[in-house]
């Protein structure tokens, strides 16, 4: 007998759109169908699915472009290939450590943000907030804008290991970020901006738990 292999949702999506390519299925610049349509045919939730689609985007195998979706751009690997497309899921994986690793960071940040953010430091967050209410409208800087308010978070934590891990992961963490801006609507970008809020609020009350959460719930929802 075998150790039952329990892969997550993500990675057997991220399995499965991989082996399209290889069989020439998928092929470069061929745009992926709308959420609702891959959700049902997957038989999986949006967040498994934005999930697999970001790590993707990450390793090079897929790119969204805001307004226009997503696309193959990864060349078909051969069948006589197939060291090459398991090194591809192995970086896959390593997208994943990425996010779970962001989700430990962010929630460390805002803890100490609770505790020894300055007013200085509070008003830069409301900026970066405002200015994600004003950026609603445009993917592209909606994300930039989306990555500076967690950046901020960071400088607010007084720890700089952690501005610095955040800092070498801006560029993957907004690639993961549009990876997924097309399956975004009007309505999700209003509760990722509430969920930003209630990030701030609780630091503004130096509600360190609550501040854990707050960061915890966004990073758990379907939206990210």
């Amino acid at each position: 007998m075998t150790r039952v292999d329990r892969k997550r949702l993500p990675d057997q999506i991220a399995e499965q759109i991989l082996s399209l390519i290889e069989k020439g299925k998928l092929r470069i610049g061929d745009k992926l169908p709308p959420e609702q349509v891959l959700t049902k045919e997957f038989g999986v939730g949006r967040s498994s699915l934005r999930e697999a689609i970001g790590a993707l985007a990450i390793i090079g195998v897929l790119n969204a472009s805001p307004g226009r979706g997503t696309y193959v751009i990864a060349s078909p690997i051969s069948p006589l290939e197939s060291p090459a497309k398991w090194d591809t899921i192995k970086r896959y994986g390593k997208a994943r450590e990425l996010v779970e690793a962001r989700i430990i960071l962010e929630q460390a940040s805002a803890e100490l943000a609770a505790k020894k953010a300055t007013e200085q430091e509070i008003g830069e967050l409301e900026t970066r907030l405002s200015s994600l209410e004003h950026a609603k409208t445009n993917a592209q800087t909606f994300n930039q804008a989306d990555l500076s308010f967690h950046l901020a978070l960071a400088k607010a934590s007084h720890n700089d290991i952690l501005v610095r891990f955040l800092s070498e992961l801006r560029h993957p963490i907004r690639t993961w970020m549009d990876g997924i801006t097309r399956y975004i609507s009007a309505d999700d970008i209003d509760v990722v901006i509430r969920q930003h809020a209630e990030i701030l609020e609780a630091i503004e009350k130096r509600d360190v738990e609550k501040a854990r959460l707050a960061v915890l719930h966004h990073f758990k929802s379907d939206l990210v």
